[in-house]
């Protein structure tokens, strides 16, 4: 499924090192477990990151969500109305563990929706590559 993504999770690490990470490690849980890249490498990066840039994160999400969500020309089927009743509020978040909670639950192991989200936190976190 790698080929999915806008780039490869382990470049998050030319600007997201372990070792520069100022808070309590959270393990993030959010994503379903993929075969063909290392899911820790974004949840690597995501630890790297202030509740402030979690916040901003999520409003990202929230706006990338709405805006696929107007789009007339993606095909009409079963699946996309069952993946566009899914709902994604742009309430801040109080703590990291609080975003691992909503991606979680708007995830619900779904791995198409899964590589979304990846791929919107790649853009968020690697924006100058995709």
């Amino acid at each position: 499924m790698s080929e999915h993504l806008l780039i490869n999770p382990e470049q998050l690490y030319f600007i997201y090192s372990p070792k520069d990470i100022k808070y309590e490690y959270l393990e993030f849980d959010f994503l379903p477990e993929y075969k063909s890249f290392d899911i820790e490498t974004i949840y690597d990066a995501m630890n790297c990151l202030s509740l402030n840039d979690m916040n901003n994160l999520n409003l990202f999400i929230y706006k990338q969500w709405s805006i696929l969500k107007m789009l007339d020309d993606i095909p009409n089927n079963k699946r996309k109305k069952n993946i566009f009743e899914k709902q994604y509020s742009h309430n801040k978040i109080l703590n990291r563990a609080d975003l691992n909670i909503k991606l979680k639950e708007f995830i619900s192991n779904d791995k198409i929706l899964g590589l979304y989200v990846i791929n919107q936190i790649l853009k968020f976190l690697y924006p100058c590559k995709v």
